[in-house]
């Protein structure tokens, strides 16, 4: 059996957004600087450890991995609790981290649509009218949603609030590379923020 765990700048177990170095033990032990791209770098393992990750990066990592553990629990995705706001989206649209009726196609661990994928995303460029990230704070699914969205199409990051057990806005903003920022509003304990692909 093979196991992956996430580790902050301290060497400390930590959620995937926050995550430095993957090491990988299967035998012997491997250490792997994960710098900006997370998801690039995600090993093929039996069994993912993290702590305190967000629901989103949870259900993700569940549909690929058999075994995720968050602290010291095994995620369960059809035990999770989400219950994110309502949100408008286009007829083509990619939803990863959370998957609802109506989807083109969702990255996630459940669903009718689901595409069991992290990275490198298994579309075309520009395939999409809007994406949706439901708490996936990373460079990597950021670059690849930039990528599978059309020119002048919708990225709308969703993501508790700190005080819910989630993240800063400020910390959420700095994972959206190459998109111009539209909107940045708190809805039900959620922050959502909207931006557009310009080129």
């Amino acid at each position: 059996m093979s196991i992956a765990i996430l580790k902050d700048a301290k060497g400390e177990v930590a959620p995937l957004w926050k995550a430095i170095s993957i090491e990988t033990v299967n035998g012997s032990t491997e250490l792997v600087n994960a710098g900006m791209g997370r998801s690039s770098v995600l090993p093929q393992v039996d069994v993912l450890m993290g702590k305190d990750m967000l629901a989103g990066e949870m259900n993700l990592l569940s549909s690929v991995y058999s075994i995720v553990v968050n602290h010291n629990k095994i995620v369960r995705y059809d035990k999770m609790i989400l219950n994110y706001p309502k949100m408008p989206f286009e007829a083509k649209s990619l939803s990863i981290g959370y998957c609802d009726e109506g989807f083109s196609a969702c990255m996630s661990a459940a669903g009718s649509n689901s595409v069991h994928a992290i990275y490198p995303f298994p579309f075309r460029d520009e395939s999409f009218k809007s994406v949706l990230s439901y708490e996936v704070l990373d460079y990597d699914i950021v670059r690849e949603s930039y990528r599978v969205l059309r020119k002048g199409g919708k990225f709308f990051l969703i993501f508790r609030d700190e005080i819910f057990g989630g993240v800063r806005p400020n910390t959420a903003l700095k994972f959206l590379i190459k998109f111009s920022l539209s909107s940045a509003y708190l809805r039900d304990g959620f922050w959502i923020i909207e931006a557009r692909k310009i080129k």
